[in-house]
């Protein structure tokens, strides 16, 4: 029979975190690399941080290239391929990705394409690399996806309309860097979309469906566990309690470090144990209606929970001890509803939208946003409490008013 506590859990990343560890990159990579592929988010090219790192590579005598990756819109596998061939032409040993969730995650396929044949689409899925790629350093400018850590990267196929990454084997980077001082000159909206983002995660990865992998592979660890939970409690604590920062004091340094800190953990949570209903809803209502990935599952993510406890999910409770003052006197289901209206006070903070009018998903989109939801009955099986999707209106309907 097997332990409730028998697990697999995979962490390849190195982790460089602190206040200014931007300065202390340069000698550490001259250590061991050559020649370095920059690909930076066209957005952040020119901030201090990164300045700072492109001009000390060049006096270590470090050969450079670099290339600009839009910032304009979510990664899609045709651009995947435009940037791939750039890089073939540039040698390097290894690869600085430095943006937000969409660069990384293009900087990591774009490094798997250096030692792989074919386009990106050929990788489409889950462990089809067959060759580790260049290591690769990832710089996050926004803290909420953990691409950084993550063995996820997420792509849309324009032909398709659907979103389906290159995940698992080899897909982690070498190093992930955290420093507040690359996520500080971030706006505001972006902020918090990512932050948004990172607390989905822990939603998410902190309930998921414990169904047993028969035959192992990246695709099949889809189940919470001790370790994962520990990740996820962790990075709960640390958003929960820096979020509010975004917006009431958005240049605190140990702030927006310990909300780099909480992404980075509930990526940790999310790859090894699968997400959910809300962040799958946010792919194809991204897709066809261009809607930010994070402040979309974040929109789903507390009708998810409303749903769970509602009928009888109490786990939740473990989250709402974690809240400073929070009042550990209370029945399961009392803290989870305790829980429920302290998240919907942090979210309504952050202004987190209640309609998806507003995103011009007008009544007459109701049918369409329905039949688009039809593919995502995978994630939602994750849910610890059963869900179709065609009932998914249980949780659409409200966004429509």
């Amino acid at each position: 029979m097997t332990s409730k506590n028998s697990l697999r859990f995979a962490l390849n990343t190195e982790l460089l975190c602190g206040q200014s560890v931007h300065r202390e990159l340069p000698g550490l990579i001259a250590s061991f690399a050559k020649s370095v592929l920059l690909l930076i988010d066209e957005n952040v090219s020119s901030i201090e941080p990164v300045s700072f790192l492109r001009n000390e590579l060049e006096k270590q005598g470090l050969a450079l290239n670099e290339i600009l990756l839009r910032g304009t819109e979510e990664p899609d596998y045709d651009y995947l391929d435009e940037v791939s061939l750039q890089a073939r032409d540039l040698p390097c040993d290894l690869v600085i990705a430095i943006g937000g969730g969409s660069a990384l995650d293009l900087s990591k396929a774009v490094s798997i394409l250096l030692t792989n044949p074919g386009s990106g689409l050929d990788y489409r899925g889950f462990d089809m690399v067959q060759v580790p790629g260049i290591p690769l350093m990832a710089i996050p400018t926004t803290a909420g996806t953990a691409s950084e850590v993550t063995v996820n990267a997420v792509f849309t196929n324009k032909n398709e309309k659907k979103k389906l990454g290159i995940n698992g084997a080899f897909m982690n980077a070498r190093y992930a860097v955290l420093d507040p001082h690359f996520t500080s000159s971030a706006p505001q909206e972006v902020a918090v979309s990512a932050g948004v983002d990172a607390m989905v995660h822990v939603l998410e990865s902190f309930v998921t469906s414990n169904a047993p992998a028969t035959n192992y592979t990246f695709a099949q660890r889809q189940n919470s566990n001790l370790v994962t939970k520990t990740f996820a409690r962790e990075a709960f604590s640390l958003l929960y309690h820096n979020l509010p920062a975004l917006i009431e004091d958005p240049q605190n340094m140990e702030r927006l470090l310990n909300i780099q800190l909480g992404a980075y953990y509930a990526g940790i949570s999310l790859f090894n144990s699968g997400s959910g209903i809300a962040g799958a809803m946010s792919y194809p209502l991204g897709v066809h209606y261009k809607i930010p990935h994070g402040i979309c599952g974040g929109m789903f993510a507390l009708p998810v929970v409303r749903y769970n406890v509602a009928n009888g999910f109490y786990d939740y409770q473990a989250l709402h001890d974690l809240i400073e003052d929070a009042d550990l006197s209370l029945d399961p289901q009392s803290k989870c509803d305790r829980f429920i209206e302290l998240m919907q006070e942090l979210f309504d903070s952050l202004k987190v939208p209640d309609s998806l009018v507003q995103f011009g998903v007008g009544p007459d989109s109701y049918e369409h946003v329905l039949e688009i939801m039809q593919g995502m009955q995978g994630a939602f099986d994750q849910n610890p409490v059963p869900l179709k999707t065609e009932d998914a209106d249980i949780l659409l309907k409200p966004f429509f008013k």
